[in-house]
């Protein structure tokens, strides 16, 4: 009898063993239809609040997938713009929460995407438009992330390597692109190549929203609330060019861009090979601007290469350094209404 035991022993356990397995399958496919409801309730609520403040927001009806390991909700024909008429159009979009732990919410975006300001609108393609949005915990940043993004602009073609932007409180964000190329550049700008390997920019924007419709009134309401542009750092490397800057912008009373920069300028003297030996600037004085630089740049504190340092004030239209006029830029053209 004693040696039959360990042979009756599974047969046993088999029973309560797969009770105990059908109540976690049950559990488990309980908390997943809750949770999909739960979501689905949720995104409800934040649409009809974005559409009360004026948001257009709409898309086609939410299928549930992902069981067992996570809720996906895939809302086909999503359209979010904004009052002032900037918006952005996706073929679809999907929201998960991995289980059984969702700590973040991931988007991704998917098929034909299009950015949108007013009846003009533009359309893109990436291998990849992601994000996530943290869950339970106030003042979590908002991320996104895409590769290999692309455009076709009435100039040429756009192309970005990858973007990644995050979004915090007090209107503060964080953008880091690579590999930018853009059409029509200027020939002062191909001289330094005909892609920007990095831009990084840390800014905020303190006040009221910014006035992404071109109006001159929201202008003025965003000018007079406060706003401005505190740029926190800035990193650029562009061919030889490595350039970093702080400051802030405004709007002047007559709604023209004005405000204060500290530039800082490695391969300064590699640029103006560049620019001489692409026809911009003439030997003699690529030579001459050399040598002011030479004099003027100085190692910084925490090593690298010499950096020009150029404090840089942008007024009436106008973009000087030390009393000297470097640029003169158009006015901005704001619509009455």
């Amino acid at each position: 009898m004693p040696l039959m035991a360990p042979a009756f022993l599974p047969r046993r356990l088999l029973l309560p063993g797969l009770a105990v397995l059908l109540v976690l399958a049950l559990g488990h496919g309980l908390l997943w239809a809750w949770l999909a409801g739960r979501m689905e309730r949720e995104l409800a609520g934040w649409v009809a609040s974005r559409q009360a403040l004026g948001w257009q927001v709409e898309h086609g009806p939410a299928q549930r997938n992902g069981w067992p390991w996570a809720v996906r909700l895939t809302l086909p024909a999503v359209r979010v713009v904004e009052p002032g008429g900037i918006g952005w159009r996706s073929e679809s979009l999907a929201l998960r929460l991995a289980l059984p732990w969702p700590r973040q919410l991931a988007l991704a975006a998917e098929g034909e995407q299009a950015l949108l300001a007013g009846a003009e609108s533009l359309p893109f393609g990436a291998a990849s438009l992601t994000g996530s949005v943290p869950l339970g915990a106030a003042g979590q940043p908002l991320r996104l992330q895409a590769e290999a993004l692309h455009a076709e602009l009435r100039a040429g073609p756009v192309q970005l390597r990858r973007a990644a932007l995050v979004l915090a409180e007090g209107n503060a964000f964080d953008l880091a692109l690579e590999g930018l190329a853009l059409p029509g550049l200027p020939p002062a700008a191909l001289a330094l190549g005909a892609e920007v390997q990095r831009l990084v920019v840390q800014a905020a924007l303190p006040g009221p929203p910014p006035p992404l419709d071109g109006l001159a009134p929201q202008a003025a309401a965003w000018r007079d609330g406060g706003g401005r542009l505190e740029l926190h750092a800035l990193d650029l490397l562009w061919g030889p060019v490595q350039a970093g800057a702080q400051g802030e912008l405004a709007l002047d009373p007559a709604l023209q861009p004005t405000g204060r920069l500290t530039l800082a300028l490695a391969g300064f003297g590699e640029a103006l090979d560049a620019l001489a030996a692409a026809g911009v600037l003439a030997p003699n004085n690529a030579r001459g601007l050399r040598a002011v630089g030479m004099m003027l740049q100085r190692p910084p504190a925490e090593g690298g290469p010499p950096r020009l340092q150029l404090p840089l004030v942008l007024r009436g239209g106008t973009l000087s350094a030390a009393g000297f006029t470097l640029l003169r830029l158009p006015p901005v053209v704001w619509a009455a209404q």
